[in-house]
């Protein structure tokens, strides 16, 4: 008989794994270590610290100057989410400088009233970190260009307004990413802010927060036509009256040019969020830029390795929560632990009756459906757009109410299966593992801490080491400065309380196995059942937009859809973490601890402080 592997094999494992994976991304990051990547920091004209990454290519030298761009990105995000742009930029010789913005990742939070309405926050940090790269002696001053998507280019409208009255312009290029340009001055005037400067647009058909305009008649036109508003005619016109442009529609991809600089829409059938790491958002903000500023390495944009750096990235979590798991393993088999270990050849446990079988099926759909309930009824009384001084994170609120919501219910279903079925076949709360003693009740904390404790190492080290997080698209998990610590803990109890009641009920109470399948399909089952709420929300909100171009007023508000894309992976990936640690442990509320830690501290990590005003309903 082959003997057992020791799960230290798998710790090993899981930890070259992920070594390797970071190694590959910083590989691509540095287009083969030929571009320099660091971080630092400059100061707003209000006083207030912005983070930046710098991409630096060998190329660009005090002897050689190259032209540079930054890069804003969007509302609740952070620079790391936009490094494949860095990386397809930097690799044709830009000089790249990616900022957080004011109250987001590792920038300094400010006030509401600096960071929305004072010129000195310079554009929420963006405009600083535009003059710190014209400060940077191998940087060609004359070819500076800037970039912002969704609130970014907000922000890039901005400092092109303060580059206007800086007296010394700075800006030559500007490129907006699934947000809209400035049409018209504070008088209701067409106006070109823009001067000579030449500015792309990235356009999103179906874009929720941008491109919806109005006709002459006051009449909202839906996103969706946007290239035949007058607002696009009066952008590629150069600010003058839509009245004097030629044609019925704007053209996509064409360049419109005038004596010294060009407008062009790129244009594709694509929601908001793309535009965050797209491949036609990116390809189209490369080539425009190479149009604009001559890159000293031309590459065409729809040539990028910016992928491998995702798919590297994200195998670099997933091979983090892999020593998590491996963590747990090993450690129960330490003397100190072994009591927390799981009995030899556990298994899930079947319904032992017909009455068991509607048990779990009735449990089941009703904690589904409970979410459609409980997140409605949030965002329709209003809970979906507030902060207090105590939560200061709007979106990390709308999560934090929902796991509440949804914990405290799985907490009763739970109990209540206890009482009136599970109890009645035998069924004990030390057999659920859910009594026990106090000293293993500590064990257990302990054992969850150094799980965790495992994976945020990884996170440090690769934001510190290697200038990265772990992240595909929307989703993933950073560094959270030493100083923001607090908001971790303030948001902690929230999701503890959650991930533990997911962990009893899906781990002790409900029976778990459904017939014969093998654990990993129940499993599969289980994820699934947990990914049906926010994409169901996701798609129907999304589709009935597409079809109308209205904002939907589903699900409790017309936001509602917008903000469940960020839950649609994460909750079916915590169920199968949660299974995968319960293997190895005889408690639910070990993975239960483990998965709550680590879902405060990606929701906290990435998400503005102290937004709410923007998106209130009125």
């Amino acid at each position: 008989m082959n003997k057992k592997k020791h799960p230290r094999v798998g710790l090993i494992a899981a930890i070259a794994f992920t070594l390797v994976c970071l190694i590959v991304a910083f590989t691509v990051m540095t287009n083969f270590f030929s571009v320099d990547v660091s971080t630092t920091t400059t100061t707003t004209t209000s006083g207030h610290t912005v983070s930046l990454r710098v991409y630096k290519p060998d190329t660009a030298t005090a002897e050689t100057k190259a032209p540079a761009i930054v890069i804003a990105h969007g509302l609740s995000t952070t620079k790391e989410c936009y490094t494949q742009y860095a990386i397809e930029l930097s690799r044709r010789g830009y000089v790249v400088v990616t900022p957080d913005m004011l109250n987001h990742g590792t920038s300094e939070i400010s006030p509401l009233e600096t960071f929305f309405m004072d010129p000195k926050s310079d554009g929420q940090g963006v405009y600083a970190a535009v003059k710190y790269m014209s400060g940077l002696d191998y940087v060609d001053t004359d070819r500076i260009g800037i970039a912002g998507h969704s609130m970014g280019g907000n922000a890039t409208n901005m400092s092109v307004e303060l580059d206007n009255m800086s007296g010394a312009p700075l800006i030559d290029s500007v490129f907006l990413l699934s947000s809209t340009p400035t049409f018209k001055d504070r008088e209701g005037n067409w106006v070109n802010i823009y001067g000579d400067r030449s500015v792309g647009l990235f356009y999103s058909d179906y874009d929720h927060v941008y491109f919806a305009t109005r006709d002459e008649n006051g009449a909202p036109v839906p996103a969706q036509e946007f290239m035949s508003s007058g607002e696009a005619k009066s952008f590629v016109s150069f600010g003058q009256d839509p009245a004097k442009f030629q044609g019925e529609a704007v053209l996509p991809g064409h360049t419109y040019s005038s004596e010294n600089s060009i407008r062009r829409i790129y244009e594709a059938a694509v929601i908001h969020p793309y535009a965050q790491g797209g491949d036609k958002a990116i390809a189209a903000a490369v080539d425009f830029f190479q149009d604009t500023l001559a890159a000293p390495n031309y590459i065409v944009g729809s040539a990028q390795i910016g992928n491998i750096y995702q798919i590297c990235s994200i195998l670099a979590l997933v091979g983090a929560l892999a020593i998590a798991v491996f963590t747990v393993a090993v450690l129960t088999k330490t003397k100190f632990f072994a009591e927390l270990a799981a009995p030899e050849g556990k298994t899930l446990r079947p319904a032992p009756d017909k009455k068991g079988k509607i048990w779990f099926w009735g449990l089941t759909i009703l904690n589904c459906v409970f979410a459609f309930a409980s997140i409605s009824l949030i965002f329709a009384k209003g809970f979906g757009f507030f902060v207090l001084p105590q939560l200061p994170q709007q979106v990390s609120n709308i999560y934090a109410l929902w796991a509440l919501a949804n914990g405290l219910f799985m907490l009763i279903t739970s109990f209540g299966s206890y009482f009136l079925y599970g109890k009645k076949q035998g069924d004990t709360l030390r057999s659920w593992g859910v009594a026990i003693s106090f000293k293993k009740l500590l064990k257990s904390i302990l054992l969850a801490v150094l799980a965790v404790l495992s994976v945020l190492v990884v996170v440090y080290v690769a934001a510190y080491v290697f200038q990265m997080d772990l992240r595909v698209y929307l989703w993933g998990i950073r560094d959270i400065p030493f100083n923001h610590l607090y908001l971790f803990f303030t948001y902690l109890p929230f999701f503890l309380l959650f991930s533990i009641a997911v962990s009893i009920s899906i781990n002790s109470a409900y029976y778990a196995k459904i017939g014969k399948e093998p654990s990993w399909v129940n499993d599969l089952f289980f994820a699934f059942m947990n990914f049906i709420p926010a994409f169901t929300i996701f798609a129907v909100g999304y589709y009935l937009f597409m079809k109308t171009g209205v904002q939907p007023n589903v699900f409790g508000s017309n936001f509602t859809f917008t903000y469940m894309i960020n839950a649609i992976p994460v909750f079916p990936a915590a169920v199968l973490l949660l299974r995968r640690l319960y293997k190895h442990c005889n408690n639910p509320y070990i993975p239960g601890i483990i998965v709550g830690c680590l879902l405060a501290f990606f929701q906290v990590a990435s998400v503005f402080t102290c937004h709410t005003v923007m998106f209130m309903p009125t």
